[in-house]
């Protein structure tokens, strides 16, 4: 089975540095804007990962799977 290594772009490292430094401000006015605050961002870096990773993505009938296992016995 061929494990994916996860690759971070610069986009996603720039969304997530954005969210922590929004995170740390909205903090700094109150405990309960801090606590949505990390809730929005949380979903916001979930959904993000989930649409670089390929989840619900759609397959196209005449390429296939190209991330499905290969069959089994071949190298």
């Amino acid at each position: 089975m061929a494990i994916r290594q996860a690759q971070f772009s610069l986009t996603f490292l720039m969304i997530l540095v954005a969210c922590v430094a929004l995170n740390f401000w909205l903090f700094r006015q109150g405990i309960f804007w801090g606590i949505v605050g990390l809730n929005v961002s949380k979903h916001v870096i979930i959904a993000y990962l989930c649409r670089n990773l390929g989840v619900n993505r759609t397959i196209d009938p005449a390429i296939g799977d190209p991330f499905a296992d290969p069959e089994p016995g071949t190298p």
